[in-house]
């Protein structure tokens, strides 16, 4: 089947660390190593500096839960488990019917359970089952399982009933059953201590139990729900930590029986997992804000400090675009109120732009950090220039009349709150953009207003309009490349051109319909407009009218971005849909549908990726241009064409056979009939090949390299410039190594050397070895008999520079003998053949001037050749006259489009 888009192909995902599985730790060697689950592949990151270490194989369903044994890592994806060593499969354990949700090692097998209640026991080195209990979901449904050290071949299984239970797994038996505490068991632990075990509760109890006298031990009580998992500290200290679904994390101290300390909003979402290292005074958490933390315990009062952290947007990002020429930096903002620079290259790179001290200003305040953040962003604008200098970025926020500054290279806020003195108090910006130069910032707001400040100081530098550019919420800003014209845009449809350095009102240009933002082009000065009911119109900004408008969207157009030059539009909307249309042709080009609607679209500075951001998803994604590494056709889509259904791209490249595969499977409801259409007008498209000569009046270069052909003329120079100051000098002793002749002494064979000696004294030129009659003489003689020139052409081009010139010089070996006339006299035919059929054009140019060059004296003292030599001057003048025809109907159509834009 054919692939879902016929220009971009999926790449990877960006800025996704974690989700709501637990992680767990691998040791080796000292070297600690944390896996980490990330929707249908896993991450192992290295826990001294958290960079990534290997991607785990794209699964065909989500993963559920992981575990490690040693070097090997274990995923369980629907009712699939595999093992994996650095990140690739080792094996596979077949025999769940049902979803898995529990993995724990144990010795050298490897127990799961699934969400029917069958537990079984695999073999790890083998892959085969050991045995297999199988629990009832009404009566005791697993909830969570644990091996109690020095339990031999016994394990601990916990329900959501509350009841818990004591298996040997090697008679299969049940060896004692724990009433509970009447509420459903989240996580259970083992202690530093033998026989002694921590169980979480639903309702927020933790309990330290000692499971062979059957005694509960203390008993502890976390006051924000349920405990999301819990972790022993093993260097000594006597401390519990428990994670809980609001992102706090409780430090109890078991020798006091007592809350030590609490890590308030150390996740922004629910706790997932944690774990002390070893001997270490380290613990790595994990949550479902998409973060994976470190925190050391060197405080003075027994509390934790973040040491280090590898985070995403917690929050679906909406905004996206790329930072700088190179393509290399993308920046984003997200319903999680924050800012970040994400790197294409390097993972590690990627930051969050910090907001200043908002942790220690929530502490004193007594709120949490989210309270004190931005409001959501709702437009961004940066520019690389001057930003070395002071802040080059603007955001714009949620309910809030102030725009923020911020310095993309130091990675924080900027130093300047700009608050235009005329805008209400509950007004709000809307929009937001800076100019080319990095100088000034210009903001829209709801108020019809548009007004400029400065970035380097932060002062105000006046508004557009009297008393506002519009009566309606403005919906865009931008400005050209020159700081010549302001684009305004209101939600209404009206757009307004502005002098910049005037402030003065220069054209009006009324759409149809409500709009809902644009995105200019400033170096073509085209400007595409969102408008309703799924169109989108361009505006060439110089023209001041409507030059395209395209229509393929069924619900509201989320956004839209040029390519770096301009010749194609890329659009997303509501309905899953991306839509790739040819701007000079006016014609829709690309056509892919996604499973999750895409909020925004940008394309890097150098055309190789577009990155989108999706609703409800955390991730950034990008998408190679396939057009810059295979030929891709770009013909038009016809108008019943319908969009398959492609993969979202993974952390690890998807090849398109999987991506087709994933289509089928995902089951798009699209006729039999439309698909097989598609499939074929694609097959067509792959082996389609544009002919030699498209019409016969242009004119076809060829696609010889210039270096074959641009030289002809003056190899001999070349050759001259080349020789040797000093021609090569023989060595003066002879080589240490000589034949002998066979026989009972040792006897030099002198023959070949004395053979040498008589052919170099030999001064007789023998002609027994020329040839006079060449391969592509005999083309040439063909050419002339069945006037089909084309087989001789393909041997000239396929000749490098030197063996055209020595072929060249083959036809006139004697200097004007009656033998060489006839082939003189062909090459003439064939130059007018080749000049009459205007195919390879400049290749033909520099033969005729390297055979002119070579034989112009033979051919001006021969009168037949003179006469023949008269055709192709006729021919070579009209042609050159079409060309020059040809080259001033465009020097004036551009001398035109000139005066026009003045």
């Amino acid at each position: 089947m054919a692939s879902g888009s016929k220009v971009f192909a999926a790449f990877r995902a960006l800025g996704i660390v974690s989700n709501d599985v637990p992680i767990c730790i691998q040791t080796s060697h000292s070297n600690y190593f944390v896996t980490s689950a990330i929707g249908r592949a896993f991450h192992v990151y290295n826990a001294n500096k958290l960079n990534l270490l290997f991607v785990g194989t794209t699964q065909e369903e989500n993963i559920t839960c992981v575990c490690c044994h040693g070097p090997v890592a274990f995923t369980a994806a629907g009712h699939r488990i595999r093992s994996w060593r650095r990140g690739k499969e080792v094996r596979s354990y077949v025999g769940h019917a049902a979803n898995v949700h529990l993995l724990l090692p144990f010795a050298g097998h490897l127990i799961s359970v699934d969400v029917d209640g069958h537990l079984k026991v695999w073999t790890i080195a083998t892959g085969e089952l050991y045995t297999e209990i199988d629990f009832e979901p009404s009566l005791f449904d697993v909830s969570a399982i644990m091996h109690p050290s020095t339990y031999m071949n016994k394990i601990l299984v916990g329900s959501h009933q509350g009841e818990l239970q004591l298996w040997n797994l090697r008679t299969n038996k049940m060896v004692y059953s724990f009433p509970g505490w009447r509420s459903a068991v989240t996580a259970i632990v083992q202690a530093p201590a033998l026989d002694t075990v921590a169980i979480g509760l639903q309702d927020g109890s933790i309990i330290v139990h000692n499971i062979k006298a059957d005694r509960t031990l203390m008993r502890f009580q976390q006051d924000w729900g349920p405990v999301m998992c819990m972790s022993f500290r093993t260097d000594g200290e006597p401390m519990l930590a428990t994670g809980s679904s609001v992102g706090h994390i409780a430090l109890w101290n078991l020798e006091k029986r007592q809350l030590s300390t609490i890590m308030l909003d150390a996740h922004g979402g629910s706790v997932a997992g944690m774990h002390f290292l070893q001997n270490q005074p380290m613990m790595v958490t994990n949550s479902a804000d998409n973060s994976i933390k470190v925190w050391v315990f060197d405080q003075t009062d027994g509390s934790a400090r973040l040491l280090r952290s590898r985070s995403g947007h917690s929050a679906p990002p909406v905004f996206a675009q790329y930072h700088g020429p190179t393509g290399h930096m993308i920046l984003s903002a997200g319903m999680d109120r924050s800012v970040r620079i994400l790197s294409v290259i390097r993972d590690s790179m990627n930051r969050e732009l910090s907001q200043g001290s908002i942790e220690r200003h929530a502490k004193k305040a007594k709120l949490s950090k989210e309270d004190l953040k931005l409001m959501p962003v709702t437009g961004l604008a940066s520019e690389l220039c001057k930003e070395g200098d002071w802040d080059n970025a603007l955001t714009c926020h949620s309910g809030s009349r102030v725009v923020r500054t911020w310095n993309v290279q130091n990675r924080v806020i900027g130093k300047h709150k700009l608050v235009a003195p005329s805008v209400p108090r509950d007004a709000s910006a809307t929009c937001v953009s800076v100019t080319n130069c990095g100088n000034f910032g210009l903001a829209g707001f709801s108020t019809g207003a548009v007004h400029m400040f400065n970035m380097q100081s932060g002062l105000y530098r006046g508004s557009f309009g009297d008393p506002s550019a519009h009566d309606r919420s403005v919906c865009g800003v931008d400005v050209d490349n020159v700081n010549q014209r302001v684009m305004t845009l209101a939600v209404d449809g009206c757009l307004k051109i502005w002098s910049f350095r005037r402030r003065q009102h220069l054209h009006t240009l009324q759409l149809e319909g409500n709009v809902y933002g644009f995105n200019f082009h400033r170096e073509s000065s085209l400007l595409a407009v969102n408008v309703a009911d799924g169109q989108c119109h361009v505006v060439d900004v110089d023209m001041r009218r409507v030059v395209r408008r395209f229509n393929k969207h069924t619900k509201r157009i989320t956004d839209m971005c040029f390519s770096p030059d301009a010749r194609w539009l890329v659009t997303s909307s509501l309905d899953h849909t991306a839509c790739v249309w040819d701007v000079p042709a006016a014609r829709l080009i690309d056509h892919f549908q996604v499973k999750s609607a895409i909020t925004s679209v940008t394309l890097s500075p150098t055309g190789d990726f577009l990155a989108t951001t999706h609703a409800d998803d955390l991730g950034i994604y990008l998408w190679s241009n396939k057009t810059l590494y295979s030929q891709v056709s770009l013909r038009p889509l016809p108008a019943d064409y319908t969009p398959l259904c492609i993969d979202m791209p993974t952390t690890t490249v998807i090849d398109e056979e999987s991506s087709d595969r994933h289509a089928v499977a995902d089951g798009v409801d699209t006729p039999m009939e439309e698909s097989d259409s598609n499939s074929a007008a694609d097959a067509d498209d792959s082996h389609w090949k544009s002919p030699d000569q498209l019409a016969n009046e242009l004119i076809t270069l060829s696609t010889l390299p210039r270096s074959r052909w641009h030289n002809l003329a003056n190899l001999d120079i070349i050759r001259r410039r080349n020789k040797p100051k000093e021609p090569p000098k023989k060595p003066e002793a002879a080589p240490f190594f000589l034949p002998t002749v066979s026989g009972l002494e040792t006897t030099f064979d002198l023959s070949a050397v004395q053979a040498r000696e008589d052919e170099e004294s030999s001064r007789v030129i023998s002609f027994t070895g020329l040839q006079p009659t060449t391969p592509f003489q005999e083309a040439l003689k063909t050419g002339t008999e069945s006037g089909n020139y084309q087989p001789a052409l393909d041997l000239l081009m396929g000749m490098g520079p030197s063996a055209t010139d020595t072929e060249f010089r083959k036809l006139d070996l004697f200097g004007g003998d009656a033998e060489s006339e006839p082939l003189l006299a062909a090459m003439f035919t064939f130059f007018c053949s080749v000049l009459k059929s205007r195919q390879s054009f400049e290749v033909v140019q520099a033969y005729i001037a390297l055979f002119l060059k070579l034989h112009g004296d033979t051919i001006s003292s021969n009168p037949r050749l003179c006469t023949v030599m008269q055709d192709l001057e006729k021919l070579q003048s009209s042609t050159w006259q079409d060309l020059q025809r040809v080259f001033h109907q465009n020097l004036a159509m551009i001398g035109y489009m000139k005066s026009a834009t003045v």
